[in-house]
This record gives structure tokens, C-alpha cells and sequence, in this order.
């Protein structure tokens, strides 16, 4: 039994867009959370939260870039996730 199945390939990228849009939506205010929970903090008491949040997107973070955000945290820059455009 053969099936045919025609995938409207412009519909897919709409919708991956929209959940990768979503999901950088979700991760900048969480980084927004932390910054203000977290604006003025030791780098050291950041870095423990800024993993558990990498961590439940099941992201991977080095420990340099971890020291990096937890610094931009702590002098109260926002950090804004910026999603790439699927092609």
C-alpha cells in the first residue's frame, strides 16, 4: 500500500517559527525575571539559577558564558533572546 502525502512546506515553517518565536519569548522574560530578582547579586548566587533555567530548556551553557550572563544579570542588563529565522 502506497500513501502520498504533500506537506505545505511554507504552512511548516509558520508553525516551527511561531514555537521557535514562542519559546525566545519565554526565555527573555524568565531572564527578566532573574534580573530583577537578581540586579546587584554576587555572580556566584546567580550562576546556580541562570543553569537551572538553561537546564529546563535543555540547553547547555559553558561555565565561561554562565559567569558571563550572571555578570550582565547582576549590573541589571536585560538580556533579550533573539530567535533566528527558519528557512
Amino acid at each position: 500500500m502506497k500513501i502520498n502525502v504533500k506537506i505545505d512546506q511554507a504552512a511548516l515553517r509558520r508553525e516551527i517559527q511561531a514555537g521557535v518565536d514562542r519559546v525566545a519569548r519565554e526565555q527573555t522574560r524568565d531572564l527578566d525575571r532573574l534580573r530583577q530578582q537578581y540586579t546587584g547579586h554576587p555572580v556566584a548566587e546567580i550562576k546556580p539559577a541562570l543553569q537551572r533555567l538553561f537546564a529546563r530548556y535543555d540547553g547547555k551553557v559553558t561555565d565561561p558564558e554562565l559567569s558571563e550572563w550572571a555578570q550582565l544579570i547582576s549590573d541589571g542588563t536585560r538580556i533579550e533572546m533573539k530567535p533566528g529565522r527558519i528557512r
